[in-house]
């Protein structure tokens, strides 16, 4: 018989909730009766010991199965803000209790089937290279050298990965063109409104021309 002592169950608690168990009393009491017993006996109650291992109990009293709709529904979530949806930075980092519901037998037994199951492509999800700020600012200054415009609206209309990453590494797309030496003001007021400029300094100076030939064929 284990001899548990009050930091093994918090660590215990810790361990199932990175790994997406369920911790409300009735499924513990299914599904983890010794750790459970072991807890009221050391902590007086169950709340007691998930308290103890720094989490909220209500937010546990709470939870939500994982069902393959709700699992698919936190993958598009994920996708739509741009996030890094490769196995390792989801179960590490972006969201560990769905990478673990998602792979479970009841989920999709998976993550690839998972991912497909949202309609996603694996294969580009596996090829997905992590943006650090090193990449953000070496694309920036490639693009630069292209001639490309870098303006916000032609970013997020052509380059929206690259976008999304500077703005979640920089805050705000100005930061992250001044952090790869470019002038975020100059790209701001160049084309298509430094055209219209031009185009309309053309317009008065045809008009001034005309006026000046009237004048004259008098």
């Amino acid at each position: 018989m284990r001899r548990w002592t009050r930091d093994d169950i918090a660590m215990e608690i810790l361990q199932l909730y990175a790994s997406g168990g369920e911790l409300n009393y009735s499924s513990m009491a299914e599904t983890q009766p010794s750790l459970l017993r072991a807890a009221t006996r050391h902590f007086g109650s169950w709340r007691s010991a998930v308290e103890y291992a720094g989490l909220s109990y209500d937010q546990i009293r709470k939870y939500r199965s994982w069902t393959r709709a709700r699992i698919i529904a936190r993958i598009i979530e994920l996708h739509q803000q741009n996030a890094d949806l490769s196995w390792r930075n989801v179960s590490e980092k972006a969201d560990p209790q769905l990478a673990a519901a998602a792979t479970k037998p009841r989920g999709f037994g998976s993550w690839q089937a998972a991912i497909e199951a949202a309609g996603l492509d694996y294969d580009a999800i596996r090829r997905y290279r992590r943006w650090d700020e090193a990449r953000i600012v070496a694309g920036l200054r490639e693009l630069a050298a292209q001639g490309v415009r870098l303006n916000s609206k032609e970013a997020q209309a052509s380059y929206i990965t690259l976008f999304a990453a500077a703005v979640r590494h920089f805050e705000r797309w100005d930061r992250a063109l001044e952090a790869a030496g470019l002038n975020a003001r100059s790209i701001r007021m160049r084309a298509p409104f430094q055209r219209r400029r031009t185009h309309r300094r053309s317009l008065v100076e045809l008009f001034e021309r005309r006026q000046r030939a009237r004048r004259c064929s008098k």
